[in-house]
C-alpha cells in the first residue's frame, strides 16, 4: 500500500461523519489538519471525493467507490486486532502436542486437564509419530511440545523438562498366557516377544541395556502404540514390554502378571519445546506444568 494508513482513516472519517469539523473532533486533531490530509490523498490518488455543500460535505461517485474497499479492509484489520487480543487473553487458541505412541496420554492429561479449566477456549491437538519425526515437526514449527522419552536428539536448541520417570516390565497376561515361565532375563529369548519399535527411544534403551548383559532380544511384533501392544498381551499373542503407567491404567491389571527380573530401564519422561517458537498458550501451558511439578 503505497498511501498512507492514516489518510484512509481520516477518509472512513470524513465519509462517515460528512463534516471536517466532527471529524477532527472525533480524531482530536486540528480541521485545517484534516483538510490538509484529505488535499494529500486526492492528490495521490487523482481525484475528487468530497464537495463541500451548505451542510458540510457530500461524497463524490468515486469516494463511494473507494468507501467500499477501506471499510471493508478497515473491518477486516479490526477484526484480525480483535482476533490477536483474545489469543493474548487465551480466549482463543491451539496448541499442538507430539506425543510418543509407546509413553501413552497418561504422562500429560493431567496437565491438560487443569489447564482447559483455566483456559476453556484453548483447543489441544495430540498427534502420535515416532520420535525421530515428532522432533523434525518442532523444528518445523509444525508442533508446539513435544512428550518422549529421554535421550532426545535435535538439531536446533531445545528445552527439555523432566515430567515422571516410569519403571518399564515384561508382562503377560494371567488368563491367555498361562504356561509361561521367566525365571531370569536370559529367558526372554525363548518366548515371543512384543516390542516397541526398533527407533522407539524406549526400545533404544531396552537394546543397549540387553546389549551389556550379551542378549539380543527377537520380537514376534514391533509396534509403537503401546495400547495396541498392551491388547496383543491381553489376547495370548506373548510376553510384551510395557511401562508401569500403561498397565495400571488398564481395566483388567490385575490379570497383568510383571516379571520380576533384573532391574530394567526406567522411562524418563520429558516434556521438550524450543523457546522461541512457543505462542502466547503454549508458553501459558509450560509455565503450568513447571508450577505444577514445584
Amino acid at each position: 500500500m503505497n498511501t498512507d494508513y492514516n489518510l484512509y482513516k481520516i477518509f472512513l472519517y470524513l465519509y462517515e461523519e460528512k463534516s471536517i469539523s466532527k471529524t477532527a473532533n472525533k480524531l482530536y486533531v486540528s480541521q485545517p489538519a484534516i483538510s490538509y490530509s484529505l488535499k494529500e490523498l486526492e492528490s495521490q490518488l487523482g481525484y475528487t471525493l468530497f464537495y463541500r455543500n451548505s451542510k458540510g460535505i457530500e461524497p463524490t461517485e468515486e469516494a463511494k467507490e473507494l468507501y467500499g474497499y477501506i471499510s471493508t479492509a478497515f473491518n477486516i484489520l479490526n477484526e484480525a486486532e480483535d482476533h490477536l487480543k483474545k489469543i493474548n487473553n487465551l480466549s482463543i487458541g491451539n496448541i499442538k502436542i507430539g506425543l510418543n505412541p509407546q509413553i501413552g496420554i497418561y504422562n500429560i492429561i493431567k496437565y491438560i486437564s487443569k489447564f482447559k479449566k483455566k483456559y476453556p477456549g484453548i483447543k489441544f491437538d495430540i498427534i502420535t509419530k515416532p520420535s525421530n519425526e515428532m522432533m523434525e515437526m518442532l523444528e518445523n514449527k509444525m508442533l508446539d511440545i513435544v512428550i518422549d522419552a529421554l535421550p532426545i536428539n535435535s538439531k536446533k536448541s531445545i528445552n527439555k523438562l523432566i515430567l515422571s520417570q516410569i519403571k518399564n516390565y515384561f508382562v503377560y497376561h494371567k488368563n491367555t498366557s498361562k504356561s509361561i515361565k521367566i525365571n531370569s532375563i536370559e529367558d526372554l529369548s525363548k518366548h515371543k516377544l512384543l516390542l516397541p519399535s526398533y527407533d522407539d527411544t524406549t526400545r533404544v534403551k531396552l537394546d543397549e541395556y540387553m546389549e551389556t548383559k550379551g542378549i539380543k532380544l527377537e520380537s514376534l511384533v514391533e509396534i509403537s502404540s503401546a495400547d495396541m501392544r498392551i491388547n496383543l498381551v491381553r489376547n495370548g499373542l506373548g510376553v510384551g514390554y510395557l511401562s508401569q503407567n500403561i498397565i495400571d491404567n488398564q481395566v483388567d491389571k490385575d490379570d497383568f502378571i510383571i516379571i520380576d527380573i533384573d532391574e530394567l530401564p526406567v522411562t524418563d519422561i520429558c516434556c521438550v519445546y524450543i523457546d522461541s517458537f512457543l505462542t502466547t498458550a503454549s508458553k501459558k501451558f509450560i509455565d503450568l506444568i513447571n508450577k505444577e511439578k514445584e
